[in-house]
């Protein structure tokens, strides 16, 4: 690990095993390594923490921050869910269609997509042990794939040599756009620029979710070597790339957001505020059985109550079991029965009177 900024170098260590995947957790201290028999947890200095022994073979790893939920799939064809604030795992689904050749997961809902070998594309949720979703994106294995922040639109690409636009709420084909050659790999910044890597060229998008672009909003090609990652720095104008002769970093006009929230990713934070952040994670933590695709649904489920009609011999019962309320209390059955005394006292003494 290093700082790509200054180029200062944080951390360096030898796994002595193949590394598949690399991806950091809810801050830059921690990373989990998928390496070639299990995945592995290491701090900011390269320490061995953890060694995940329930995921097996990974090849594809992804960490949702605000579940604290690390997500891991592999040539077994298991989709593995860990709890990394407990250290427990949560659940294991079985895909049934093989070694996933890409994996990402939706920022606004959660939900894991799967592009897999026979070109479908596969959405997750740890509450349920079959797909939400599966649609059918392309002629030949997915490669690649990418969600944009609003959780809206997806990118896929596919052996096909195409690269396609999805309308997540409708699953429906919005763009097509053709290359020469198959994409690799996918990135979206946070302001919607859509990077793309084809072999050793890279090309950035802009708009390319409203309408059909003609040609790409740049381009860059490193020579002689071959993209294998891909990936914008928040709140920077940087694309970062990794190929086969090392790293580059590329300057793309408009990529970063502007305006940060503190509360939410602040990239000055001090010492104190970054553990006064994970405290506040851990408290706002949400559980894995809320990841739906509707996020809007989990407020609105109420218990049905089933409305009967009025003409029903229910309700005709109850019409006629209708009584006046504090009609006949205790303290009004005292004061009916002193009438009734009185009354017939009354008519005794009438009685006496008429006699005489």
């Amino acid at each position: 690990t290093f700082d790509w900024q200054t180029g200062q170098l944080g951390s360096e260590f030898h796994a002595k095993e193949t590394i598949r995947d690399v991806v950091w957790l809810h801050n830059r201290d921690y990373i989990a390594v998928a390496q070639k028999k299990y995945a592995y947890i290491y701090d900011g200095q390269g320490t061995e923490l953890h060694r995940l022994k329930n995921h097996i073979n990974p090849v594809h790893l992804d960490y949702l921050p605000y579940h604290w939920l690390l997500v891991s799939t592999g040539a077994t064809g298991f989709l593995k869910y860990h709890d990394v604030s407990i250290g427990k795992l949560v659940v294991e689904l079985k895909t049934r269609l093989g070694q996933p050749h890409s994996m990402t997961h939706n920022p606004w809902n959660a939900v894991v997509h799967l592009g897999h070998s026979n070109g479908t594309v596969t959405m997750w949720s740890p509450s349920m042990k079959e797909p939400l979703v599966k649609m059918l994106c392309h002629h030949g294995p997915v490669t690649a794939l990418a969600v944009d922040p609003t959780g809206r639109h997806m990118v896929t690409c596919g052996l096909d040599k195409q690269m396609k636009v999805w309308d997540v709420r409708t699953y429906k084909e919005s763009l097509a756009y053709y290359s020469h050659r198959p994409g690799s790999n996918l990135a979206i910044s946070q302001t919607g620029l859509l990077a793309a890597a084809f072999g050793g060229q890279v090309q950035v998008w802009k708009d390319a979710f409203k309408t059909k672009q003609k040609a790409p909003y740049m381009s860059h090609l490193v020579e002689g070597a071959v993209i294998e990652g891909l990936d914008f720095a928040n709140f920077e104008d940087v694309l970062g790339l990794g190929h086969s002769k090392g790293f580059t970093s590329l300057l793309i006009p408009g990529a970063g957001e502007a305006n940060y929230d503190a509360l939410e990713l602040n990239p000055f934070e001090s010492k104190r505020q970054k553990q006064e952040s994970e405290v506040k994670m851990l408290l706002n933590k949400i559980q894995p059985e809320l990841i739906t695709l509707d996020q809007g649904h989990i407020h609105q489920m109420k218990e049905e109550v089933e409305e009967k009609p009025l003409d029903s011999l229910e309700h005709k019962e109850l019409i006629l079991k209708f009584k006046m309320k504090g009609k006949n209390s205790a303290k009004r059955r005292l004061h009916r029965r002193f009438d009734l005394v009185l009354h017939h006292c009354s008519d005794i003494c009438v009685t006496l009177t008429l006699s005489h």
